[in-house]
């Protein structure tokens, strides 16, 4: 019987670590005041988000509510500026979380090195630049010309379009 209290007592007291270790990684990105629905780096896990309307499929980092709102969270960790890739991303999110959950976000955030946090509004400017990008790239890929060469090393190698931009086996 001791055993089993002690052992109830060691699982309260690590259940109450957690918390208090997950609201100090909340806190550092951010996201205290938001009540996570989804995160993809945790067992509560982050679905897939897919508009077949749209063509479109993606996975934000997090899926906070907000003030009554569902807001996609972005993570960068490594990155120190916003760059207008993050913000199509960002606005990607927001799109599909309208599509699957009916609900418009006013905003996603990105979250980036050190905990800097911008929010990136989810006007209608952005939805159009978004859609004419996409757009673009369906073009690109049904087009029988290769796209001019943007050599990025590390993004390159490891993409999925590796071979359709550059072809097998060019590096």
């Amino acid at each position: 019987m001791t055993i089993l209290v002690l052992l109830l007592v060691v699982g309260v007291l690590l259940y109450v670590a957690l918390g208090r270790l997950q609201g100090a990684r909340r806190r550092k990105i951010g996201l205290a005041d938001a009540t996570v629905l989804a995160a993809d780096d945790t067992r509560i896990g982050s679905p897939t988000l897919r508009s077949e309307r749209l063509g479109l499929v993606g996975r934000p980092d997090h899926l906070v509510r907000i003030g009554g709102h569902l807001i996609p969270v972005e993570q960068k960790p490594r990155v120190r500026r916003l760059q207008p890739s993050h913000m199509l991303q960002v606005a990607a999110q927001c799109l599909l979380v309208q599509e699957v959950y009916g609900v418009r976000p006013p905003y996603g955030l990105l979250v980036l090195a050190g905990g800097s946090q911008q929010r990136v509004e989810f006007s209608p400017a952005l939805e159009r630049r978004l859609l004419d990008t996409m757009a673009q790239m369906r073009a690109l890929m049904c087009a029988s010309t290769a796209p001019e060469p943007r050599w990025v090393a590390a993004k390159c190698r490891g993409c999925g379009f590796h071979e359709t931009c550059w072809g097998p086996g060019a590096y």
